[in-house]
């Protein structure tokens, strides 16, 4: 027996959970329940905020998190039944940016060597991605590959160019994940595949978990992905007592992992208490009608039929930069009348420059912060990590990558220098050649006085020394240059998180790379260089974003899936007319919708079928927003986009604010 607290966004079904969890640990201790969360972001949270008196061991854990863990603890086990013998101690499992970066080689090569995806302009490692998108989809509906391989090709549908693609994409796919497999360097989807073949299977292993544990809590079970709930039903089978929560309009993640519908039937049953949640914390009490009146009107695609009392007003403007000016000065008022920054948030369904630069400017103007959570954080933006790379290319000698404000931003960290003098001291660096200077032959040493000088001095040093010493790995020097340079600086937790994140990604990677095809130094290189222009492997290495005091602006997945974003005061909807809110999930190699449970039933993938599941998706992102929202929305479109091109999305004639 299990027990559902069930209910829609902001009904305090995660609360009940966390406050069931207490209890429990503190009746029976901690380390009998078993927890699992939907990110690492909020694992991280919970076991901040966790209050026990009596605190034993916190299993508390992502489903991947979980997988890995398991599959490293009980590897000899799984060794020997993978491969008959004891080949290795511990297997390597890869994290995000490693497994796109070798992805990425892969493609490389066979685009160098064969000419795969001639037409497809995309670079290397946004074609990675795609492909392992593909294999972990397949691996989260737990399918094995040559299913993946058949449906890949189905969904062509004799498309010859498509059929060759997927055909290119097949053979890099298989050979990655025959490398992976040959050297136990897992990434996801390999990871859940032995998982489940090899543990999951496995009635001993069952048992002893049954043993270790009492109690499983799972928070947010429709945005399990089906095979971890395969796992969570396979324990309540072997008596552990289950309490979960499930959000009845949580299905904007169906598509991207997780599967409502799989949950609800799965664990919707005779087995199973049913706690119906309907109070919301979060929401007016007017959300419940407009959500579903906006489920109607986006099914039945009619025009004008929504109104509310929570729609307050229509900025319209034939240009978006007039129609930003006027949101601007919206939420200036709004703040001028007590409302904090942070209870307002602003959507829109694409992030661009123009967008996050003008509400900045505006803001900004008025002594206001604009917290943007779409923007990239990239390896290189945290300042301590900023500096581990900047040193390193001094120290390898690959300058040449490194730009006068990224020097003079490590500068200023490193030497404890204000920004002018940092500015002063990079630009005569630079001219130099990138090579760190004299500072009597330069005349600076007054000019960013004396104690900043002798800082300047023992670094130049250092680095010296660190040349005339035997090699040192990537790892090394960034575990030699923490130590000495930067831990005596204070660093915040966020800066200890990012180096801490930047030497295992790099042990990992080194661990993964001594047995790739390619020249070890040749791979340091171009991951130094993915690292530091921002690509997406490196983006993949934080856990979440704090929750910075201004104004919120986000897409609506990212809104709706930070765990720090409860729910806000006021919302802008803006760009309503802009067709980006009904964007295909179908990508050139990747279609999540072919690996669900509705396409077994139909194996067809049109043009009716696209449409419908960008209306379904539109509905979901709409519905869950509204219940994050307690006093207002206003929505925001201009009939020009930024390009001045006419928006013609079909969400502007659903809204009618003015109740005409």
């Amino acid at each position: 027996m299990y027990k559902i607290y069930s209910g829609s966004t902001g009904s305090g079904k995660s609360s009940k959970l966390k406050a069931d969890y207490q209890k429990l640990a503190s009746e029976i201790g901690s380390e009998k329940i078993l927890l699992f969360l939907n990110s690492a972001r909020s694992v991280s949270q919970f076991r901040e905020e966790i209050n026990l008196k009596m605190i034993g061991n916190l299993n508390v854990y992502t489903y991947f998190g979980f997988v890995n863990q398991q599959l490293n603890k009980h590897w000899p086990a799984v060794e020997r039944k993978y491969s008959g013998e004891n080949q290795v101690i511990e297997p390597t499992f890869m994290n995000i940016e490693t497994s796109h970066f070798l992805m990425s080689n892969y493609v490389a090569k066979y685009r160098k060597d064969k000419a795969y995806f001639r037409n497809i302009k995309a670079r290397p490692v946004q074609i990675a991605v795609q492909l392992i998108d593909n294999l972990n989809l397949a691996a989260f509906n737990m399918l094995d590959f040559e299913e993946l391989q058949r449906r890949l090709l189905s969904w062509t549908q004799n498309d010859d160019q498509r059929k060759e693609y997927a055909e290119q994409s097949i053979e890099i796919m298989k050979t990655f994940r025959n490398f992976s497999l040959n050297y136990r360097l897992f990434d996801y989807s390999a990871a859940i595949t032995l998982f489940n073949k090899f543990l999951l299977a496995d009635t001993e292993y069952l048992n002893d978990l049954n043993n270790k544990y009492q109690y499983l809590l799972v928070d947010d079970l429709e945005k399990v992905v089906p095979a971890g709930q395969n796992l969570i039903k396979t324990l309540t089978k072997f008596n552990l007592q289950g309490i979960f929560t499930f959000n009845e309009s949580g299905g904007f993640n169906r598509f991207f992992g997780g599967n409502p519908a799989s949950a609800k039937k799965k664990f919707f049953n005779s087995e199973a208490e049913i706690i119906k949640l309907e109070k919301s914390y979060t929401a007016a009490k007017s959300s419940s009608k407009l959500a579903a009146e906006i489920k109607e009107v986006v099914k039945e695609r009619r025009s004008n039929l929504v109104q509310s009392k929570l729609l307050l007003e229509e900025i319209d403007n034939e240009l978006r930069g007039e129609m930003l000016i006027n949101v601007g000065k919206k939420i200036i008022s709004l703040l001028k009348k007590g409302v904090k920054a942070d209870e307002i948030a602003i959507i829109s369904p694409k992030i661009d420059k123009v967008l996050s630069f003008s509400l900045e400017q505006i803001l900004e103007k008025n002594g206001y912060q604009l917290s943007n959570f779409n923007r990239s954080k990239r390896l290189i933006d945290i300042p301590f990590a900023r500096a581990l790379l900047i040193l390193y290319l001094f120290h390898c000698g690959r300058t040449n990558i490194v730009g006068v404000s990224s020097l003079q931003q490590a500068l200023s960290l490193l030497l404890e220098l204000d920004p002018l003098r940092s500015y002063i001291l990079a630009e005569e660096i630079a001219a130099s050649g990138m090579k760190f200077i004299d500072l009597d032959q330069s005349n600076l040493r007054e000019k960013i006085n004396f104690q900043s000088a002798e800082k300047y001095d023992y670094l130049k040093e250092w680095l010296h020394d660190k040349k005339e010493e035997e090699k040192l790995e990537i790892e090394d020097f960034f575990q030699l240059v923490f130590s000495e340079l930067l831990a005596p600086l204070n660093p915040s937790q966020e800066d200890i998180f990012a180096c801490r994140q930047m030497i295992e990604s790099v042990a990992r990677f080194h661990q993964a790379v001594e047995n790739f095809h390619h020249e070890k130094e040749d791979l340091s290189e171009r991951y130094i260089n993915m690292i530091y222009e921002g690509t997406l492997a490196a983006e993949t290495l934080f856990k979440g974003q704090e929750k910075e005091k201004g104004v919120i602006l986000a897409s609506p997945y990212k809104f709706l899936f930070s765990p720090e974003l409860s729910g806000v005061d006021y919302l802008f909807l803006l760009d309503i007319s802009s067709s980006d809110w009904m964007q295909s999930i179908a990508k050139e190699l990747v279609n999540p919708y072919i690996y669900t449970e509705q396409w077994q039933q139909s194996k067809v993938w049109d043009d009716l079928v696209d449409q419908q599941i960008r209306l379904n998706q539109l509905s979901d992102f709409l519905i869950s927003l509204i219940y994050k929202v307690k006093k207002g929305i206003y929505i925001a479109d201009s009939f020009l986009n930024s390009s001045g091109r006419e928006q013609e999305g079909p969400l502007y004639r659903w809204f009618d604010v003015r109740g005409e």
